[in-house]
């Protein structure tokens, strides 16, 4: 399991939130690479895909998934994992060049995702979530050159609540934050029916 360090300004629900996600998607697709990024404060979805700015005006994105453009100076902190293939799935914290970088706005989109793994999951979430209402997660997946990205948001009225989504179904989301409990359980049906086997 993939642990998150919290801050004193991380909602310990949200991160709870964050985490169960991150690990549901590396117990499903098995990635050699894990990048997990907190960015100072929420994000809202035009930073999925988005890969810059063309002549410093106008907002671009890209079909090719690039590393989004955030200011580096907005990351609070990135962890990298890699599998241990001999102990799979093992992930052990390593480390890793950052993945956001100071560059001139016509670089960003040279900056692939294949670049930086074959097989990967990145994970960008929201921090700061102590202070606000709002809070957002952003995750891209690499398998052998095919990419799946989505983005929500997340809103807290006491409680954490899936807000919007988009590249994702809400239910798909839901059953990740929420997984059911007998996953690669199947349930016999017929004559011994109520029966469960591994």
């Amino acid at each position: 399991m993939i642990t998150f360090d919290e801050t004193n300004l991380d909602d310990p629900q949200f991160i709870g939130i964050v985490s169960t996600i991150l690990n549901t998607a590396v117990t499903r697709h098995h990635p050699r690479d894990v990048y997990v990024v907190e960015i100072d404060h929420c994000f809202d979805r035009k930073w999925q895909k988005f890969s810059g700015k063309a002549l410093g005006l106008i907002g671009t994105w890209n079909k090719k998934l690039v590393v989004p453009p955030f200011d580096p100076r907005r990351v609070v902190n990135q962890r990298y994992f890699c599998s241990d293939m001999s102990r799979s799935p093992s992930y052990s914290l390593a480390s890793a060049r950052p993945l956001h970088i100071e560059q001139a706005g016509g670089d960003s989109p040279q900056r692939r995702l294949a670049q930086t793994s074959q097989s990967g999951i990145f994970l960008w979430y929201s921090g700061e979530t102590t202070k606000t209402d709002q809070a957002s997660v952003l995750l891209y997946q690499i398998d052998a050159g095919v990419t799946s990205d989505w983005y929500a948001s997340f809103a807290k009225s006491g409680q954490w609540k899936l807000n919007k989504v988009r590249g994702i179904s809400r239910r798909a989301l839901e059953d990740m934050i929420d997984p059911a409990p007998t996953v690669g359980i199947e349930q016999i049906v017929g004559p011994e029916r109520g029966k469960f086997v591994l």
